[in-house]
């Protein structure tokens, strides 16, 4: 009986575990193409209206 009852709470665990790992994944690539956003499209922005504004 007990060894059905770990067998369960392994494959629960298991799946939590993969559930976490994968949220902090995908909150891991959302911070790191937040922040190449803003290393790279902010400075093309700023420089694009740099030169609209200068014409």
């Amino acid at each position: 009986m007990m060894d059905a009852v770990l067998e369960e709470l392994r494959e629960t665990s298991g799946l939590i575990i993969g559930l976490i790992l994968a949220l902090v994944i995908m909150g891991l690539i959302g911070y790191a193409l937040t922040n190449v956003h803003e290393s790279i499209v902010s400075p093309v922005v700023r420089y694009i209206k740099k030169m609209v504004s200068r014409k």
